[in-house]
């Protein structure tokens, strides 16, 4: 396999890397413009050979966001088969399954036969028309398209094992309706049961990866500069999101059987969830895990010395939570966090690991229709995840002992008080910094109101405690 780093517009290289497997017959030139802020890109091509003598360039990441496409998906679950110690935490699949050659769930066996044995620089043309869905985006590509010899096309063709790859679940897989390349039908036949989320998309077998990249990761560098500006302001603003967390802390009290020695908070913020927690379950040891470390974690420690260890880490906890030992923590807490997260359940699988026989982990995050009128209006994805996603990411290591959610409306005196209300507590960007006033512009004239001019903002907690088996 082929591998190059394709470093971000800022040319810094950075901790977190997209690995994009790309599909049959590619090569990084179709790449060279897909950046994702906050992470290097890299670009695996050409199967014939599918040793990976590159991946030590890769093992300095602090995390992988694997990223398939196409035949691409085949690949990247053959690799990760042998290297289930890399740092991956998005496990992403685009308009591809692990199966090549097959009726139900791939090409089918005849397309694949007859690509393979018509294979010419014509046919080769045809096909990366299909590809793109029409000659508007096949004009585009061929500025960008691979230098590559048709025989060796046909030779990465007939490399490709027909027997399906390793099973590997991943988190989502993005289904384009109008892909003339792998039928949709026989992706949702393959996806099922093999995908925590399958994602019907417009458009074409080759997206916009640009576009769904920052539909699917998180650029935790402007989170955390986010939160850090709005740090002085978040108590008195964040009323909503305060009630949440005193829901989830009385819920997880009416279930928690046991004495806490060790609890791991994920998402301190300013040390409100952190203090009802301690009154409630009085841990004898509290680590307490943000992307920025308010001030007042220090006075909270304070506080509270010579009744409790209290330790703090400034740290990305998705992968910092890889370096916990085994069976260490008796309870994890995490409130309004981890919707930022890049994977949901590779972080609840690392939780049962680090959670000792009967711990608890006690979470809530955000559903998808969480501030649905910012995104209409704004023209934005919601990348929050149904309740549905949730219950599927859980790992079977782990009881569900309670799994809940609601939808609460906030009402505002208008829609510049709801920006103000984002703006103070630091909850949501309207996605990147780039395109941030266009679309409060957009939010503003779009933005639904009541006779009076109020604005509603809605959210939409989910709640979840569950049990180490």
């Amino acid at each position: 396999m082929n591998f190059k780093i394709l470093h971000n517009t800022d040319r810094q290289p950075h901790e977190r890397l997209v690995l994009l497997f790309a599909g049959w017959g590619m090569s990084e030139r179709p790449f060279q413009d897909l950046t994702m802020p906050g992470y290097d890109v890299a670009v695996v091509w050409d199967y014939r050979d599918m040793s990976a003598p590159w991946t030590g360039e890769i093992t300095g990441y602090r995390e992988i966001a694997l990223v398939a496409w196409s035949f691409g998906v085949h690949a990247a679950a053959r690799f990760m088969a042998s290297r289930p110690d890399l740092p991956v935490t998005a496990r992403i699949a685009v308009n591809g399954t692990r199966f090549t050659s097959d009726d139900t769930r791939g090409i089918p066996q005849s397309i694949f036969q007859g690509t393979l044995s018509s294979l010419n620089e014509r046919n080769l043309t045809k096909f990366h028309m299909r590809m793109c869905g029409g000659g508007a985006a096949y004009r585009a590509f061929a500025n960008v398209a691979p230098q590559r010899d048709v025989r060796e096309l046909r030779e990465e063709l007939q490399a490709f094992d027909t027997a399906p790859a390793p099973e590997l679940l991943w988190d989502k897989a993005f289904i384009s309706r109008g892909d003339l390349i792998i039928p949709p039908s026989n992706q949702h036949a393959a996806w099922s049961g093999e995908a925590v989320e399958t994602i019907d998309i417009d458009g074409a077998h080759m997206p916009d990866f640009n576009i769904l990249l920052r539909r699917c990761l998180t650029d935790k560098t402007y989170v955390a500069k986010r939160f850090h500006k709005a740090e002085n302001t978040y108590d008195t603003n964040a009323a909503p999101q305060l009630s949440h967390v005193t829901r989830l802390i009385d819920i997880a009290s009416r279930i928690i059987d046991r004495d806490i020695r060790c609890m791991l908070e994920i998402g301190c913020g300013t040390g409100r969830s952190a203090s009802l927690a301690i009154d409630r379950f009085s841990p004898a040891q509290a680590m307490l895990w943000d992307l920025n470390i308010s001030d007042n974690i220090e006075k909270l420690a304070s506080a509270h010395q010579g009744n409790i260890s209290i330790s703090w880490k400034s740290c990305d906890a998705e992968t910092e939570i890889r370096n916990v030992a085994d069976s260490s923590v008796d309870l994890l807490l995490s409130a309004s966090t981890v919707q930022w997260f890049n994977s949901l359940p590779e972080f609840l699988r690392q939780t049962a690991r680090v959670l000792a026989p009967g711990g608890y982990a006690v979470i809530s995050t955000y559903g998808d229709r969480t501030m649905h009128e910012i995104h209409s209006s704004a023209g934005s994805e919601c990348r929050f995840p149904t309740i549905g996603t949730v219950r599927k990411a859980i790992p079977q290591s782990l009881e569900t002992e309670h799994l809940s959610e609601e939808l609460v409306t906030v009402s505002y005196p208008s829609p510049i008080d709801v920006l103000r209300h984002v703006s103070l507590t630091g909850v949501n960007g309207i996605e990147t910094e780039g395109s941030k006033t266009a679309k409060a512009c957009r939010m503003l004239r779009g933005y639904p109101t009541a006779a009076d001019g109020s604005a509603p903002l809605t959210y939409h907690p989910i709640y979840m405690i569950l049990k180490k088996s």
